[in-house]
């Protein structure tokens, strides 16, 4: 597996930086000030038409959302499904996400990134 990048470490930095006081964006206000992890949408060495997203299509999701020790009904690492039916899909989660990032200042995945990852399914 590559490691990450200098820029795609600070990404992942930044996320969880945003996601301090932002979480409730994505999972609803019951959400606030909660613990998270960083969740690598399609794995770490993933590919979407040659363009690596891997390190960059990261969610800040909720301890109880993602932890594989937790049992929560929605609960991403085991009921996929149900974390989607939820929430929505974990691409358009991201992309909101970007979006309030930008708006805040943060500096961006680059743009092909992007679009390769607007252009999963997941």
């Amino acid at each position: 597996m590559k490691q990450a990048s200098t820029k795609q470490k600070q990404w992942m930095d930044d996320i969880t930086e945003w996601a301090q006081d932002n979480i409730q964006l994505v999972y609803g206000a019951s959400y606030f000030n909660a613990n998270i992890q960083r969740h690598h949408v399609l794995g770490r060495s993933a590919k979407h038409n040659k363009v690596e997203i891997g390190h960059w299509f990261i969610l800040p999701i909720p301890f109880e959302l993602h932890d594989v020790s937790s049992n929560h009904p929605e609960n991403v690492t085991h009921r996929k499904k149900a974390f989607v039916k939820r929430f929505g899909n974990q691409r358009d989660l991201f992309l909101s996400m970007v979006e309030d990032m930008r708006d805040c200042g943060y500096e961006l995945p680059p743009a092909e990134v992007c679009e390769a990852i607007r252009m999963t399914s997941a």
